[in-house]
């Protein structure tokens, strides 16, 4: 199991996130600078909402697409370390 996996995340606020071309790209007003989201990354920030941890986050990746690699747990804890990085998440 990850570590924190009973984090719950958010957006951060003020994250403005847009779709161009089905790209897309995260905004941060204060760090004043774009994020490109890939697929994957995406998906993960799509369901940090706050209400759901880490742990079902996980699950629910895995349930939407059982041919997941083993590795599912970690590759989300990479990119939710990385999205906070960017400022574009928060721990509620």
């Amino acid at each position: 199991m990850i570590a924190g996996a009973d984090r719950l995340l958010a957006p951060a606020p003020g994250v403005e996130v847009e779709v161009i071309e089905g790209e897309c790209l995260a905004y941060h007003p204060r760090h004043a600078r774009a994020v490109y989201l890939n697929a994957s990354a995406a998906l993960i920030w799509g369901l940090c909402d706050g209400a759901r941890s880490v742990r079902d986050i996980c699950r629910m990746i895995q349930d939407g697409y059982p041919d997941v690699p083993a590795t599912l747990p970690d590759d989300v804890a990479v990119a939710l370390a990385q999205l906070e990085e960017h400022g574009l998440l928060v721990v509620v």
